[in-house]
């Protein structure tokens, strides 16, 4: 009977586990033919077990890239859409009254510190006091649905509410008054996009009527009308709202500021860049004419707890406050953040 030369090297290497399954012979008489690979394996001292059918390893090779491509693109583009997560979200607990939904970033700035303070408006208010230019800054900002799914459409109406304030906390010697509160009540209209181009997603248009005041009497009362549009964009880890407005006319003897146009303009532009732990955000304005009247506000977020981000902002520009609309200020503060921008 003729055996190949290769089973022959098998046997000398199989050593105690030929003694155990017998010889070249007793495997060939098997008639069974598993029985008689597998008295082969035995004999070489291979397991059954470990080998991989050609056709397995074939099929796994081939698997896995396309497994691996599909978790890629999940993980992408649930990256790509964290602004819309969060507005699903908004959605979801639009009805339930024991939430809160934020609308702009809502934070507290216990320490600013303002190299170029307004004086002049606040001795109006202070004669013979001095101004720190040191203060505490907070943001108050929420919405609530009024109208969802407006005639059966994917278009909602909110009603949102911010307030700003700038607050002379270490001014002890005129008992730590707040010196400039801003309100904005809004109506919004928000209809949901799912418009995307070249890969940046079109997630969101709003368009809103917007009133801000300051809430005081002449000399120092501050105030202006708006219709809004904006736009929400989304690529990858990055956010931009892109915003336009026009200013309700109003008569001379009502308008308390009939220049502010020429400081905080016609739109403004506002990014985030979003990282696991960190946000990176800016907000831009400017008049476009040759003045050149605008502002820029830096913001950067670090985690510090689970429910709070550390958060520091720099301002530099006009029309930080309604007070301040003409005057440009420099200021940077530190404090904490509850909620992102949008």
């Amino acid at each position: 009977m003729k055996y190949p030369v290769a089973l022959t090297g098998l046997l000398i290497a199989g050593g105690a586990g030929t003694a155990q399954a017998g010889s070249l012979a007793d495997c060939a008489a098997l008639a069974d033919d598993s029985r008689r690979l597998a008295c082969y394996d035995a004999l070489s001292g291979r397991s059954a077990d470990s080998a991989t059918p050609a056709a397995e390893t074939a099929d796994a090779e081939s698997t896995g890239p396309a497994l691996a491509s599909a978790t890629t693109a999940e993980a992408g583009n649930e990256e790509e859409e964290f602004v819309s997560q969060r507005l699903e979200e908004e959605e979801a607990n639009a009805n339930n009254r024991f939430v809160i939904i934020p609308h702009k970033r809502n934070y507290l700035l216990p320490l600013t510190f303002n190299s170029n303070i307004n004086e002049e408006a606040w001795k109006e208010q202070h004669p013979g006091d001095g101004m720190d230019q040191a203060e505490a800054k907070f943001q108050i900002s929420f919405k609530a649905i009024i109208w969802q799914d407006m005639f059966g459409m994917n278009m909602d109406l909110w009603g949102a509410y911010t307030q700003e304030n700038w607050w002379q906390i270490y001014n002890t010697d005129v008992s730590s008054p707040f010196r400039e509160t801003d309100y904005q009540p809004e109506l919004i209209l928000s209809v949901a996009n799912d418009w995307h181009f070249m890969g940046v997603h079109n997630t969101r248009l709003d368009l809103s009527l917007t009133h801000q005041s300051n809430g005081t009497s002449e000399p120092q009362s501050r105030s202006w009308n708006r219709v809004i549009a904006s736009a929400l964009f989304e690529h990858r880890n990055f956010s931009l709202v892109t915003s336009a407005w026009y200013r309700i006319p109003e008569s001379n003897k009502d308008d308390d500021n009939p220049d502010i146009d020429d400081y905080l303009g016609n739109g403004q532009l506002e990014g985030v860049w979003r990282w696991p732990d960190y946000t990176l955000g800016f907000t831009l304005r400017n008049n476009l004419s040759s003045d050149n009247k605008g502002a820029i506000q830096l913001d950067w977020t670090f985690p510090i707890s689970q429910r709070f981000s550390g958060y520091v902002q720099y301002f530099n520009g006009y029309g930080e406050s309604l007070i301040d609309y003409n005057e440009s200020t420099n200021r940077i503060g530190i404090g904490v953040s509850l909620s992102d921008p949008f």
